[in-house]
C-alpha cells in the first residue's frame, strides 16, 4: 500500500476531483515528497563528507601554515638572539671607548681653554702696555705745555712792560 498526504487529498476532493484522481495525486506528490526527501538526504551526506574533506584540507593546510610560521618564529628567534649577540658586543665596545674619548675631549678644552687664557693674558698685557705709553705721552706733553705757558706768562709779562712803560713815562712826565 503506498502513502499518500491526507491534506492533498482532502484539498483535491474539496475541489471536486473524482476519488481515484484524487488519491493517485496525493499519492505521487507523497512519492515525490519522499523521493525528494532521499535525494535531500543523499545530498546531506554528500556534502556532509564534502564538508569532512574540506575540513580536513584546511585543517592540513592550517597545520603546514602553523609549521612554516614556527619554522619562521624559530628562525626569526635565532636571528633575533644573534642581532642582540652583536648589540651586546658594540655596546661593551663604546662603554670601553667612551671614557678614553672623554678624556680626549676634556684635554682638547682644557687646551682651547688655556690658549684663549694666553691670548687674554697677552692682550691684557698689550693693552696695558699701550695705556702706560699713552700716559707717558700725555703727561710728555702735558709737560710741554706747562714750558709753553711758562713762556707765554714771560712773554706777556715782558710785551705789558714793553708797552706799559712808555705810557708810565708818558704819565710821570705829564705829572711832573
Amino acid at each position: 500500500m503506498t502513502t499518500m498526504i491526507s491534506e492533498v487529498y482532502s484539498a483535491f476532493k474539496t475541489a471536486g476531483a473524482p476519488e481515484q484522481e484524487a488519491r493517485q495525486a496525493a499519492e505521487a506528490l507523497s512519492a515525490e515528497n519522499l523521493a525528494t526527501r532521499s535525494v535531500l538526504a543523499e545530498d546531506k551526506r554528500d556534502l556532509s563528507d564534502h564538508i569532512a574533506g574540506a575540513e580536513q584540507r584546511m585543517s592540513d593546510k592550517i597545520d603546514a601554515v602553523r609549521d612554516k610560521i614556527d619554522a619562521v618564529d624559530q628562525k626569526l628567534s635565532g636571528e633575533i638572539a644573534a642581532v642582540r649577540k652583536e648589540i651586546t658586543a658594540v655596546d661593551r665596545k663604546l662603554s670601553d671607548r667612551i671614557p678614553a674619548v672623554e678624556q680626549k675631549l676634556s684635554d682638547r678644552i682644557a687646551a682651547v681653554e688655556q690658549k684663549l687664557s694666553d691670548r687674554i693674558a697677552a692682550v691684557e698685557q698689550k693693552l696695558s702696555d699701550r695705556i702706560t705709553g699713552v700716559k707717558e705721552h700725555v703727561s710728555n706733553e702735558i709737560g710741554e705745555v706747562r714750558r709753553i705757558m711758562s713762556v707765554i706768562r714771560w712773554m706777556l709779562g715782558l710785551v705789558i712792560v714793553v708797552v706799559a712803560l712808555p705810557i708810565l713815562r708818558e704819565i710821570i712826565v705829564a705829572w711832573s
